[in-house]
């Protein structure tokens, strides 16, 4: 097949979008629930349950995961390709007033959000995302959030293989709403995997090489700034290694030993190695890795999102099937291709 940028284009934004609204039926489920509400696992579209944090919305609606990193694109492309912290906050503050916003916005970007709207009403949801309250800080994930990872991709579209210069914006994209390195590590690591995975011979092994060094880098450079919150945490860069570990021992029955052993939580010390992982236990098969992350329980969206737009930068749009694209925009009312024709133009003159 001949090598076709602008596929692969469509074909993260078509994964990154789908993956999401998959895993919207499914968010925060454990696997065992999952499977008695649906029925088994779920492998298709299906109208959230009542019991997930997406209930009353459709089939095929996308949640933060995907419209985050779509509204983060419609400003890059409108700013020409300069990024900087100011245009992720002008992002959130748009996302800010739309519909997603109210049931999806997670403890560190409504907090972002707030901060950047003066809100100054104390509710819980939002008391709980100060530094200063126990709550927050006792678990690591309300700071450290897959947030930053989920909408990092447009850091990669915007420099396909060129590794160096996706990390570099994707610091200051992520820096908007999740200011500290473990977070940024994540974020870094998801634009180096899908910056990777567009380069024409590249092969699964590059791509997670390549997140191993994004996540390693972007580390790096969160420390040396100064306007960064720093806390401990887990390693994303051994979090990664780890996976890869935990993929090799467990080959059998690898999607239920990342959900126990690295686990499927909000933090993108979870999220972002898992879906790596996940990739791993196929062996690069992008669907039998997207269904594992819709029925692995917890961040289903996030992780599947993660695998859609790293799987669908490495393989197109034929990595998924044909009903995917127009399902999601006709639900959202979206047009992917657009979006993909516009980021295309927009590599074109650089």
């Amino acid at each position: 097949m001949a090598f076709d940028i602008k596929d692969k284009y469509l074909g993260c934004i078509i994964g990154a979008a789908a993956g999401d609204a998959l895993g919207a039926a499914t968010e925060p489920l454990s696997t065992q629930q999952i499977i008695e509400t649906y029925g088994g696992p779920v492998t298709d579209f299906q109208t959230p349950a009542a019991t997930t944090l997406s209930r009353g919305r459709q089939a095929g609606q996308v949640t933060d995961a995907f419209s985050i990193p779509y509204f983060l694109s419609q400003h890059i492309l409108a700013a020409g390709g300069k990024v900087s912290r100011a245009l992720g906050e002008d992002t959130l503050r748009e996302w800010g007033e739309s519909e997603w916003f109210a049931p999806f916005a997670g403890m560190t970007t409504r907090k972002a959000v707030n901060r950047l709207k003066e809100n100054d009403k104390q509710e819980l949801w939002s008391y709980a995302g100060h530094l200063g309250n126990k709550l927050f800080k006792g678990h690591y994930y309300a700071l450290s959030s897959n947030g930053a990872a989920v909408k990092a991709w447009p850091a990669g579209l915007l420099h396909p293989s060129d590794i160096n210069a996706a990390i570099a914006d994707a610091v200051e994209l992520t820096m908007a709403s999740h200011d500290d390195p473990l977070s940024i590590s994540g974020a870094c690591a998801m634009a180096a995997a899908v910056s990777q995975a567009l380069d024409e011979n590249t092969t699964l092994y590059d791509i997670i090489q390549s997140a191993i060094y994004g996540a390693s880098e972007g580390e790096k450079l969160a420390r040396e700034r100064e306007d960064i919150w720093v806390y401990p945490g887990p390693s994303v860069v051994r979090r990664i290694e780890m996976a890869i570990d935990v993929v090799m021992k467990y080959p059998d029955d690898g999607m239920e030993a990342l959900r126990d052993l690295i686990g499927s939580g909000p933090a993108v010390a979870e999220t972002l190695p898992t879906a790596l992982g996940l990739l791993l236990v196929h062996q690069g098969q992008i669907m039998p890795a997207l269904i594992d992350a819709v029925n692995i329980g917890d961040e289903t969206a996030a992780i599947a999102s993660i695998i859609g737009a790293i799987g669908g930068s490495w393989r197109g749009s034929a990595a998924f099937p044909t009903h995917y694209q127009t399902t999601v925009e006709q639900a959202n009312c979206f047009d992917l291709l657009d979006l993909a024709n516009r980021w295309v133009d927009l590599i074109a003159l650089a």
